[in-house]
């Protein structure tokens, strides 16, 4: 039976068995006319990249979908505070957006959805520094440290949105081709305390170079304070001997407990920020399926028991 005429007497039955049509393959197929309203309601398109296929509409939603329902909803109720927000406020929310290359307007909504999620009341004081998600990294006895990677290669893949779609994204391969200056900056928060000699905490970038037959490390850093509110700091490197052969940033914990957070990472160079999740909306998430090539925005550079990393809602730390 063609899967067309499977679809067309399911649909004119009224059952739909989960166990007989979750995985019907299919290329291409033209709904019969009158059955293309059912066939929405009850039917819904697969994995697009590595088996595309018709299966039984979802009833039950995902967190992520009702996340992005709830802020859909929250922008009719959040209409008239925006209103009522004097423009002292409205462009302190629209200098933070700008940061995090978001409106000043959706950029609260967002925020007030992440306080809502917490169990927070009220809504958050806009800032340059962070914005909404921020990085943690979080080292407790026995672990004394924990060092962060990411991994720039002259060639490597990224995740990016279909133009044109509300939530497809896609795997594209980036060239990363490596000029001088390299400006690097971040934001953190640090509640760290010595935990053996000579404790640390960093941000910093080694550039790999070849030279007379030898691999260079050019090493372009920023110094963390242990204990610190939010600031932000700046680097730059702008010489290095031989030729370039690739980068990788750290974030590192050195001989000390405690939580470090950060956001708005930046690697700058050729007018283009090639931070991975800059905005650390998701720092932990590691690809699948199709976007199996594409690595971790960061990755541990030894696994450390007591030591972790994540994102978290600034206000809920």
């Amino acid at each position: 039976m063609h899967c067309i005429d499977y679809v067309e007497k399911a649909l004119a039955s009224g059952a739909f068995s989960v166990y007989n049509f979750n995985m019907a393959k299919t290329s291409y197929i033209s709904i019969p006319s009158g059955l293309d309203i059912q066939y929405s309601q009850a039917l819904q398109s697969g994995d697009r990249f590595t088996l595309p296929h018709v299966k039984v509409k979802r009833i039950f939603m995902s967190r992520s979908r009702k996340k992005g329902l709830t802020e859909k909803s929250l922008m009719v109720s959040l209409a008239p505070v925006w209103a009522g927000f004097s423009d002292t406020v409205k462009n302190a929310w629209i200098s933070a957006g700008v940061a995090c290359d978001m409106a000043g307007w959706r950029l609260f909504v967002q925020d007030t959805s992440k306080r809502i999620a917490n169990s927070i009341s009220g809504y958050a004081t806009p800032s340059d520094l962070y914005q909404s998600m921020v990085g943690r990294i979080t080292v407790q006895s026995p672990a004394t440290g924990l060092t962060l990677l990411q991994l720039h290669p002259q060639t490597y893949f990224v995740n990016k949105k279909v133009v044109g779609t509300r939530s497809q994204y896609e795997p594209v391969q980036i060239t990363e081709t490596l000029s001088l200056p390299v400006d690097i900056a971040i934001s953190y928060k640090s509640s760290l305390v010595s935990a053996g000699g000579s404790p640390r905490a960093r941000f910093y970038i080694i550039i790999y170079s070849n030279y007379q037959g030898r691999q260079l490390e050019n090493v372009c850093k920023i110094d963390f304070s242990l204990s610190h509110d939010w600031e932000r700091l700046t680097a730059s490197i702008s010489s290095v001997e031989g030729v370039f052969t690739g980068y990788t940033a750290f974030i590192e914990i050195y001989n000390a407990t405690g939580t470090l957070l950060f956001d708005n990472v930046e690697i700058l160079h050729d007018s283009h920020n090639y931070a991975r999740d800059p905005f650390c909306n998701s720092i932990e998430t590691e690809f699948t399926k199709a976007f199996y090539q594409i690595p971790k925005a960061w990755d541990v550079q030894t696994i450390v028991d007591g030591a972790q990393f994540d994102s978290v809602y600034h206000d809920a730390v």
